[in-house]
């Protein structure tokens, strides 16, 4: 009895596991890397914005990156964003990803890019 029990409770809890996972993927770009520099090259730069984010040929972000600053005290931010340059978009790739050609500045892989307005 009791070990039926323990079977029941483990397939539960394995039930769960597995259709948090299958939901992963969206939250980590929804949440985490949306905005992104994926990739930069010669050619231009991989975003991680893409149609489900409202992104269109032709629009135009600034780009930063993250500067570490000087210890603050506890519990306080120790970075800035600091704005390197500006990308335009020149191909929705899908729903999550488009490609851009860097118009001034400078865009390397992990800054991040924002609409400008």
């Amino acid at each position: 009895m009791k070990s039926k029990f323990i079977i029941i409770i483990l397939g539960i809890v394995l039930f769960f596991i597995v259709t948090n996972c299958a939901s992963l993927g969206t939250a980590s770009h929804k949440y985490i890397m949306r905005g992104q520099i994926l990739e930069a090259s010669d050619e231009g730069v991989y975003l991680c914005i893409g149609s489900a984010d409202g992104a269109e040929a032709g629009q135009k972000y600034k780009v930063y990156k993250f500067v570490k600053l000087p210890e603050m005290g506890p519990k306080q931010p120790n970075y800035k964003k600091e704005e390197t340059g500006t990308v335009i978009i020149t191909e929705i790739v899908d729903e999550h990803y488009a490609k851009a050609r860097i118009t001034k500045g400078e865009a390397k892989e992990n800054y991040i890019v924002e609409l400008h307005r």
